[in-house]
């Protein structure tokens, strides 16, 4: 039994190119006179044991057979003539034989492989094979659902949030737009109110100027009139005085009454009543009309 599985790996060996340097080792071999006495079927098997090829066996012996023909050629008046070694047909090398140990050995260690995959293959293969079967499906879709479910309730909840920040930014920009109103109103009222002062003062500067004009031609005016007052009233003494004196049949001359520039209308009444008191009652003397009187003291 054990030989047609050596012949069957022999028949598939493909053919190597020769090794140079196991040949040259093989010449060598052959070319020592120790070897050479020995038979040529012991030298094959020992160059095969050795891992030689049919074809490199045969090359070293040819080399050896053509190295032993030169000597022998140039040595043949001495001696008879040797003829080289035949050529010997190529055999396939043999095979180790195996025994039942080596058989043995390969079985029990296939075995404990193929143990192994198996058992991997089981523990970790066969479950990802293996179709699920319906409570699995079940379960699966329930947790599915429950996902479906949970991210649909998360989306509402944004959307809600969305909503509600959507609201609270418009009524923070209706609030911010309304109090940009309000102060661009405050600004242009603050504005309006700016230039009405300004008018007003530009119009109580005016106001103030014209009155300080007016003031100042009252002023004049006032002090023209009193001074025309005064001096009619000095006229009117100076005629009064000259008609009591012209009248009065006086011995001796009255004094004069004099007033000052600044005496005013009262004065010259008082200096009037104190000239009639002083005249003497021998005789009424002419007095002046109430009439004058009162015009001089009005004036």
């Amino acid at each position: 039994m054990s030989e047609p599985s050596n012949s069957a790996p022999s028949s598939s060996v493909a053919p190597t190119a020769p090794r140079a340097d196991m040949i040259q080792s093989a010449v060598s071999f052959l070319a020592d006179p120790k070897v050479q006495s020995s038979p040529i079927s012991q030298r094959i098997s020992f160059l095969e044991s050795k891992g030689l090829t049919q074809q490199e066996i045969d090359l070293a012996m040819g080399q050896v057979g053509r190295a032993v023909a030169g000597p022998m050629g140039s040595t043949s008046a001495q001696g008879p003539y040797m003829q080289p070694y035949p050529m010997m047909p190529a055999y396939p090398p043999t095979k180790p034989q195996r025994d039942w140990r080596d058989w043995f050995i390969m079985a029990v260690v296939s075995g404990t492989v193929g143990y192994g995959v198996i058992s991997l293959a089981r523990r970790y293969l066969y479950p990802h094979l293996q179709p699920p079967n319906q409570t699995a499906l079940e379960e699966e879709r329930d947790a599915l659902t429950a996902k479906y479910d949970e991210v649909a309730l998360h989306l509402e909840e944004l959307e809600q949030t969305t909503e509600a920040m959507s609201k609270g930014l418009a009524e923070q920009q209706s609030a911010i737009e309304e109090s940009v109103r309000g102060v661009n109103d405050m600004v242009a009222e603050s504005r309006a109110r700016e230039e009405q002062r300004d008018k007003d003062l530009d119009q109580m500067k005016k106001d103030i100027e014209e009155m300080r004009d007016e003031f100042a031609g009252m002023f004049d005016r006032s002090r023209k009139t009193q001074q025309s007052a005064l001096a009619d009233l000095q006229t009117e003494l100076k005629s009064l005085r000259s008609l009591l004196v012209s009248r009065g049949g006086l011995s001796t001359p009255t004094p004069g009454v004099t007033t000052p520039p600044t005496a005013s209308a009262s004065d010259g009444k008082n200096a009037a009543n104190d000239a009639a008191a002083s005249t003497p009652p021998a005789r009424p003397a002419p007095t002046i009309p109430a009439w004058q009187l009162a015009d001089s003291t009005d004036d």
